[in-house]
């Protein structure tokens, strides 16, 4: 039969969750560290190291934004050290707090050029725009605790809270009218001078865990609802009404606000909602791969994270999936990764991270301070050098030693080859590249199931920006079965700058491939011809 022209392989992404066979010719059944974007298959952003040997384990991070200069970056250990990242150095700025150890989840929030950080067993920290230390926040009663503590508008939520000995799972509290440069007056709802108050949200049936602002309104999760807060000014300052009964979320830190919409890691669901309808983005695509893996006793450990500049959300989780590259992580492994531009997910293998944010750092290097930094591992060019301001997704993880993480460290994520932050990359933390399609029946060409094909050759419309290494590593494999795993013949190294084609003598019903690679190059596929005989029925 004639080449069949396969084109457009950004377009689906990764179906984990429909029979291979069903998928449409250009998705993937499986793949790590991949991303599809404008069309192509391209490698998943690396992991630059930003700093190791943190001298503690970085639980929490938040990014500061000064009125000048580089952002600083601030990281919480369990055990409640507070320290500070700027242009290379790391400061401690715990100050007098002191904590005990433990797992729980940090939250942090800024509200008038003053920074917050909250644990629900410890009263909150603060620190003022132009401060050092962080110390207890004042006004706040030292017997009250809170699962959550965030802005909206003027005030500061306190959500989940523990006043005393008695716990209050659905109690949403808010603190007096916040002025520039200064943390609330109060937080008493009986002071009829102020705007402090609280309400307990009854038709709640489960704990708050989390709640964020969304648009002019703040959207409260618990484990299985949802429910608005809008402010209305007057008498009753705020106005709850509920929004969703078949929704939650499964943890603190587990949505993002982008471009007007909520990105929601519910307990059984991934979905997005703008206050008024919601929709799952993993039905029927990645949910039951991602729920299969995930482990639930950890749920406490899932975050997050939004990289702008990928157009990429983050939803990350500790997961025991086939694919995963650090089994032996404590913390995240995995990231199943939605791009909400071309509505396609993906999975990024991460190194025992724990929490991210965004800030921009001083990536500037010269020939006296690069110390150990190879141009084919640093990303970034001499115009970024001098425009450094620009902020990048960041994230904090431990040392994994089984899994071969040598030390606590921060990471930026960055493109290899067109990337922008002039930082090694982590070859322990940075993992290769893989694509699998398995299932190709070629019914879409009209070809009968019985149909025993064979590959004889592919036309791959691949590239590379990489001049050091321009090879991508592919096999072909078939099977007679739909559910029988195949079985692939041995790879074949395709030099895109230099070969045209790859031979394959590769039969069987279902026939299957697949792409890798090892070193940590920037490549695109967006393409192939296949060349197909089919000799007979099987």
């Amino acid at each position: 039969m004639p080449k069949i022209p396969i084109r457009n392989l950004g377009q689906v992404g990764i179906v984990t969750d429909t029979n291979s066979y069903n998928l449409p010719i250009n998705a993937f059944s499986s793949g790590v560290n991949v991303r599809f974007d404008d069309g192509k298959i391209k490698r998943a952003p690396v992991l630059r190291k930003v700093k190791d040997s943190l001298g503690f384990t970085p639980r929490f991070v938040f990014g500061l934004i000064p009125s000048t200069g580089f952002d600083s970056v601030v990281m919480v250990s369990d055990d409640y050290q507070i320290k500070e990242y700027q242009s290379g150095t790391v400061t401690d700025r715990s100050g007098s707090i002191s904590g005990s150890t433990s797992p729980l989840p940090f939250t942090g929030t800024t509200l008038s050029n003053v920074f917050y950080i909250n644990r629900e067993d410890r009263v909150p920290v603060y620190r003022l725009a132009n401060g050092t230390n962080f110390a207890d926040l004042p006004n706040w009663d030292s017997t009250h605790r809170t699962k959550s503590l965030r802005s909206y508008k003027d005030f500061l939520i306190a959500l989940n809270t523990t006043e005393g000995t008695t716990n209050f799972p659905t109690r949403v509290r808010f603190s007096d009218i916040t002025t520039v440069n200064n943390v609330p007056s109060s937080w008493d709802a009986t002071d009829t001078t102020k705007s402090a108050g609280f309400n307990d949200i009854s038709e709640l049936k489960t704990e708050i865990m989390d709640g964020g602002t969304l648009g002019s309104n703040f959207i409260i999760y618990s484990r299985d609802q949802v429910h608005l807060m809008e402010f209305v000014g007057g008498t009753f300052i705020f106005n709850f009404r509920r929004l969703f009964t078949d929704a939650g979320i499964i943890n603190t830190n587990s949505f993002v606000e982008v471009e007007g919409k909520h990105y929601v890691f519910g307990a059984d669901d991934i979905y997005v909602h703008d206050g008024t309808t919601k929709q799952s983005i993993s039905d029927q695509r990645v949910k039951n791969f991602i729920y299969s893996g995930l482990n639930s006793a950890n749920a406490d450990r899932c975050f997050v994270q939004h990289n702008p500049s990928l157009n990429e959300i983050y939803f990350c989780y500790q997961s025991g999936d086939s694919l995963v590259a650090f089994p032996n992580a404590g913390r995240c492994n995995r990231a199943a990764v939605y791009n909400y531009r071309s509505d396609t997910f993906s999975f990024y293998d991460l190194p025992n991270v724990s929490s991210g944010t965004i800030a921009n750092v001083d990536t500037i290097e010269t020939y006296a301070t690069a110390t150990g930094l190879t141009y084919d591992l640093t990303g970034g060019s001499y115009y970024d050098q001098e425009d450094s301001f620009n902020r990048h997704t960041l994230m904090v993880g431990e040392d994994a030693t089984a899994d071969g993480i040598t030390s606590d460290k921060l990471y930026a994520i960055d493109l290899s080859d067109e990337g922008s932050v002039a930082f090694q990359i982590d070859t322990e933390a940075t993992k290769p590249a893989l694509v699998e399609r398995t299932g190709i029946d070629l019914d879409e060409t009209g070809s009968d199931l019985s149909g025993y094909k064979v590959i004889t050759a592919m036309y791959p419309q691949a590239d590379t920006t990489n001049t050091a290494n321009t090879e991508l590593s592919v096999s072909f494999g078939a099977a007679d079965l739909p559910r029988n795993t195949p079985t692939y013949a041995t790879s074949t190294n395709f030099d895109v700058a230099v070969d045209t084609k790859i031979d394959s003598r590769s039969a069987g019903r279902y026939l299957s491939y697949k792409v890798e690679v090892t070193d940590n190059k920037d490549f695109s596929f967006s393409g192939y011809d296949l060349d197909i005989t089919i000799t007979g029925s099987r």
